[in-house]
């Protein structure tokens, strides 16, 4: 209650802005429903309420995951509530409660609405609404409980030394489990989720739990009294998962926010006898080094990457899980592999910019030894770089590798893609520095907290944009001569600058087909003209910015603001 009282002007104004907007959606939900609830049949409002909890579930675990950690081991008021005379229960349950003023509620609210309006579109039985309300209920408790689990179990797991590490591990795992929540229909009924809810086939077996309250709502909609069973046992299931969460409260509450306030214990390194000659490494090698020995040893900065996951694996396990065939794309190496590029190019935007972005951030209070050896702007701006380029490189060069094999890839066509897409993406990580430098935020406890949002926003627009002109050569050197017909129908089916770009690419084509080696010659040439020289100009501005000096944002640990009340009290460079 006092949290809520001591908020400033600047929070409440937020959860005002905040509160219209979700009732703006949620006028904009009601209406939808009330359009369509007159066609939806009750097997179809089975499927739907079905799905819809397992969204509702999948969503807290994701999205709530974060605050359940902070609420558990990172709050304030912690160090003094466990010195009270209070029970360790009662101030889990006060955590508990805390938390689910949050996503759950959030979610119980964006879903008890459409429902209460589908019954009363479709003339709902009087039993239907408190039934709803309460099964609802026991949805959002489950969500949250098996949120607590998440963390209760893993404390115990993970080594406090390897605190930081904590939330990468529960973030990938939680992940994973609400990705198999959402293919689970598909897998258990073999066809598109679409055509299982609209044809009123049950979307998941009975004997699985959240279709318990599916059928709870179903029966009593129609004023059966065939739903107390199903009720039942929902309700049966959301207390026991929250009573399995509170045997754990001892060991994984109070010891876990023990062991992570008081750390590892390091041990003692050995001190060698005397003394070994070391190379002194060229500064820009070392500013790089430096760079990875940062990276290699905290793995929550490895979470940039988790975007692949979902963007590569996550398509591939649905595309298979669909009835389709991996085996099916090999031996069409004139489509898979420039569609292959594209992908990887915009995968590459996604994470190039941002981890050169990062490495700015990444000094934090101590940007000022950089300062104190005898380097150049110039060198600390391509010591960053040359790291910053060359992780996501090798990381996405192997998924490249794994799958130009699998789909029968030539030689020369691995070494011309590896080759363009290693020119390109320096331009991309130029860029993300030198945003970089204009904005760079330093968070001590979220290492993706890098860049200020505006920055950020312009970083990912700015890398598109450069995509976009980087595909000019691309267009020129990937898409075959014969295309220069189709090209050229496009352009007279159209008007405008469409009609023309298309024009353009029709006579670029019809030039290929004519000289081959001197159309690929101007390619490569303009190729390395727009990426490197892009990559020059903001690698300069960069160095510039740096010998100028740059202010970093520092974030307090424990309120999530600028310390000293200050948008720029951190170190400059």
């Amino acid at each position: 209650m006092n949290t809520l009282k001591t908020r400033n002007g600047k929070q409440l104004t937020g959860y005002v802005i905040t509160f219209i907007v979700i009732s703006g959606l949620l006028l904009l939900l009601s209406k939808g429903v009330l359009a369509v609830s007159g066609s939806i049949t009750v097997p179809v409002f089975a499927g739907i309420s079905t799905y819809g909890f397992l969204i509702i579930i999948g969503f807290i675990v994701l999205l709530g995951l974060p605050q359940v950690f902070k609420d558990l081991y990172a709050a304030t008021d912690l160090q003094l509530l466990f010195t009270m005379p209070i029970p360790t229960r009662n101030i889990f349950w006060m955590k508990y409660l805390q938390s689910y003023i949050g996503i759950p509620l959030l979610a119980y609210v964006f879903f008890v609405i459409p429902l209460f309006v589908y019954g009363v579109v479709t003339g709902a039985s009087s039993l239907y609404y408190p039934v709803m309300l309460v099964t609802l209920l026991a949805v959002t408790i489950i969500g949250l409980s098996i949120t607590y689990l998440f963390n209760l179990v893993l404390i115990q797991i993970v080594p406090a030394n390897r605190a930081n590490e904590f939330m990468t591990v529960m973030s990938f795992l939680s992940g994973i489990f609400v990705y198999l929540l959402f293919i689970l229909p598909d897998i258990i009924n073999d066809q598109p989720l679409q055509e299982v809810l609209l044809s009123g086939v049950p979307l998941l077996p009975k004997w699985i739990p959240v279709s318990w309250g599916s059928a709870a709502l179903v029966e009593a909609h129609q004023g059966s009294i065939g739903f107390l069973f199903p009720f039942v046992l929902f309700l049966l299931l959301a207390v026991c998962s929250v009573i399995l969460t509170t045997a754990l409260v001892e060991k994984g509450f109070r010891t876990g926010w023990i062991r992570l306030s008081e750390g590892g214990r390091k041990k003692k390194k050995a001190i060698k006898k005397g003394m070994s000659r070391r190379h002194v490494a060229h500064p820009v090698v070392a500013v790089g080094k430096k760079e990875w020995f940062v990276v290699k040893r905290d793995m929550r900065e490895w979470l940039v990457f988790m975007p692949l996951i979902f963007f590569i694996i996550f398509p591939l396990v649905g595309f298979v899980s669909g009835g389709a065939k991996l085996s099916d794309l090999r031996g069409f190496n004139e489509i898979s592999w420039p569609i292959a590029q594209a992908v990887l190019l915009f995968l590459y935007a996604m994470v190039n910019g941002m981890i050169a972005a990062s490495s700015i951030g990444r000094e934090g209070a101590n940007v000022w030894i950089l300062r104190t050896l005898p380097l150049s702007g110039r060198e600390i701006a391509l010591g960053k770089l040359w790291i910053s380029w060359l992780m996501p490189f090798v990381v996405i060069t192997i998924l490249e590798v794994a799958a130009g094999i699998f789909l029968g890839w030539t030689v020369f066509q691995f070494v011309f893609g590896i080759a363009m897409k290693a020119v390109i993406t320096i331009g991309i990580s130029a860029i993300g520095l030198w945003l970089g430098t204009l904005g760079a935020k330093y968070h001590p406890t979220n290492p993706q907290a890098r860049l200020k949002f505006g920055i950020s926003f312009l970083l990912l627009l700015a890398s598109y944009v450069y995509l976009l002109l980087a595909f000019i050569p691309y267009i020129l050197l990937n898409i075959p001569a014969e295309a220069a017909d189709f090209a050229l129908e496009v352009s007279n089916d159209m008007t405008g600058i469409f009609a023309v770009a298309a024009g353009i690419i029709a006579t670029l084509l019809s030039w290929k087909a004519s000289y081959p080696i001197i159309v690929g010659a101007f390619g490569v040439i303009v190729m390395l003209i727009i990426s490197l020289g892009i990559a020059s100009v903001f690698i300069y501005a960069s160095a510039r910015r740096i010998d100028k000096g740059i202010e970093i944002d520092m974030i307090s640990e424990t309120s999530g603001k600028s310390l000293s009340g200050s948008r720029k009290s951190g170190g400059s460079m």
